[in-house]
Order: structure tokens, then sequence, then C-alpha cells
């Protein structure tokens, strides 16, 4: 791949910071609060140090093999046959388990909360008719379109927390440390789950396809601490106006949040600022999932061109993302018991697993 057909350091960080934010600022905020209540923003500032471990386990990786994506240094690591597995499983797992949901989440607010008289298969068909025409025109285009919309994002970020910051009231946040260590490593966990572990996917990308290679290891870094940032500032705003306990209970707290916005009776129901830069952000960890998928499930097949697969897989998304979740309070259980351990497993026990595949192999070589 020539120079310019791969994506800036400086977009590569936006869509790091975009696919950290993604679904995650509409959910971390209560699943912190159900879990350290008016210390919802600790296991938040602890996660974001942790997840800078991963980055590096991850780095370490790709760093080894700056030419191969995860793919390949799976099946060259730990064989034919074991990396086949290692990446058949992650793989599924990040279009079943990854791009699906994530279509399911865009469907369930939508309905819920905006469009509630819209059917949610035309949701679900929409948004992924966007994602695949977006991999279509390649990642180099969506690198740039990402680059673009990235200060309408932070624009409409600045503005709900200056609205929201009068109503914040300081005693929602003590006493501070009352739920004590084990619910803060749970939030930790949860935290993780849905930020850092997810980030293993990117090395279908980095380093291969950003320009500087793993000199662009700086933005990786960089692009989980500002997106944990995002989520933190979220999570206090939501702990210090609606209170640990409306904030746990709320399925969609920043929403919730920006609904309290009041100047004078004059600037009210703006809420729409919340929808519209998660929705962006939803999008571009969608599609890092989605194109992660693809390029995997098209190395595994030994296909040229991966773009064959975006297609039909595109189809199939939609009925999978339609029967992923019988309900919500399926959902809630799901997300919370069963997809972190599939998370742990592909972003912090199979990157492990390389490492010390690598550090065999260079031991025993002659």
């Amino acid at each position: 791949m020539s120079r310019s057909d791969k994506m800036t350091r400086r977009q590569f960080l936006i869509l790091v910071i975009l696919f950290s934010i993604g679904s995650s600022i509409l959910f971390i905020p209560s699943a912190a609060a159900r879990d350290v209540k008016q210390g919802a923003w600790i296991p938040i500032v602890a996660g974001i140090g942790t997840g800078l471990l991963i980055v590096l386990l991850l780095m370490r990786v790709a760093h080894r093999y700056p030419d191969l994506t995860y793919v390949e240094i799976s099946r060259r690591l730990l064989g034919k046959w074991m990396g086949t597995i290692v990446s058949v499983v992650s793989f599924t797992a990040c279009y079943l388990l990854g791009s699906s949901t994530l279509v399911y989440y865009m469907g369930n607010f939508m309905i819920t909360q905006v469009m509630r008289t819209t059917p949610e298969y035309m949701i679900h068909i929409m948004f992924t008719l966007i994602v695949v025409v977006g991999l279509l025109l390649g990642l180099k285009t969506l690198a740039l379109t990402a680059e673009v919309l990235f200060p309408v994002v932070v624009v409409l970020f600045a503005a709900l927390i200056v609205f929201v910051s009068p109503k914040i009231q300081p005693e929602h946040f003590q006493p501070v440390f009352e739920a004590g260590i084990l619910p803060i490593l749970k939030g930790v966990f949860s935290y993780m789950s849905y930020t850092s572990f997810p980030l293993v996917f990117f090395l279908m990308i980095y380093p291969s396809e950003v320009q500087g290679g793993t000199k662009a290891s700086g933005a990786f870094l960089l692009g989980s601490i500002v997106g944990g940032m995002f989520l933190l500032t979220v999570t206090a705003a939501c702990v210090g106006v609606l209170g640990a306990e409306q904030t746990a209970r709320q399925f969609y707290p920043s929403y919730a949040l920006a609904k309290r916005i009041n100047i004078a009776n004059f600037i009210t129901r703006i809420e729409v600022i919340v929808a519209a830069f998660w929705i962006i952000a939803l999008y571009f960890k969608t599609v890092i999932y989605f194109y992660a998928s693809v390029k995997g499930m098209a190395q595994l097949l030994k296909l040229d061109d991966e773009r064959v697969l975006v297609i039909p897989l595109g189809l199939l998304m939609v009925p999978l993302s339609l029967f992923t979740y019988p309900s919500s309070a399926y959902q809630l259980q799901w997300d919370e018991k069963v997809w972190p351990v599939y998370s742990i497993t592909i972003g912090l026990l199979f990157p492990l697993l390389l490492v010390a595949a690598g550090a065999f192999r260079k031991k025993i070589k002659p």
C-alpha cells in the first residue's frame, strides 16, 4: 500500500478516540453508577490508566510484525491451525457480537428515544447501508470523513457540558470511596470491556495502514486517553446533575442529562446534540468492527479483495441485529455478564498468547 493510500496519524488518532467513545458514552455512566454509586468517576480514571497497559500490549504484538495484520500474526506465531482458530473466534465475535450489536444499539436508541413510530428494522437497514457504503468507498475515505466530523463531535460535546454545568451539585459526589474496592474493580473491568479490550481490532489497521507505521504509537496511546476523558467527563456530569441513583436507573443517562438543559426557558429540549455526537461515534465504532471482520475473514479465506465480502456480510448483519437481543432485560444481562468474558478473552488473553508464542519462538530460534 502506497503512502497516499494510508491514513495519517491524526486520522488514526481520531478513529481511536471515536471508537473509544462509541456506544460507551451512553452505557458507561449508568454501569459505573450501579457499581460505585457517587464514585462512578473512580473506575473510569483507573480504567484509563489500566487501558494504556492494554494498548502497550497490543503495540508490542504489532511492532514485532509491522507489515502483518492480527490474523497474519496469529497464524505465523501459533501455526496454521491454532492461529486460524484464534482468528475465527476473534472475528466471529467481532462480527456477531460487535457489528450486529452496535446496529441493534442504534435501532433501540432511535425507536425508544427519538423516532418512536419508525419501525426498528428500517433504522437497522439505513444504518447498515451507510456502514456498507463507507467500507466500499475505502478506509482512507472513512478516515477523512472522521477527520471532518470530529470537530462537530467536540463542539456538540462541549455544548452539552457547558449547558449542564450550572446544574451540577457537588454533594452528589459525596461521600467518596463509599462503595469499597470490589465494586471499583468491577467498574474498571466493565469500562475496559467496552473501551480498552476491543482496541485489539485496530491491529487489522495498525500499523500497516497508518502513515509512519509504528511511529503512530503515540496516536494510539493518546487516542485511548482522550476517548477515556470524554467518558470520564460525561459520567461526572451525569452523577453531578442526576445523582448516582438516577444515573444508575437510566438506560441512556447521558441522553437524560441533556434533557435537563434549560437556559432561561429559551435553550431547552436540545438533547438531540447528544444523539448527534453519539451517532457519529457509534458509526465509526461499527465501521471499525465491520472492517476488521471483513478483512479478517477475507484473509482467512485467502481473498485478494476483501470488498467482495462487504455486501454479503452487510445483508446478513441486518437480520442478525434484529435477533441479537430478545429484550432489553436480556441485553442488560448479556452486556454485564457475557460480553466481558468474550472481550477479555479476545482483547487480553489472545494478545498475551501471541506475546508468549513470540518469546518462545525467539528463544528456541537457533
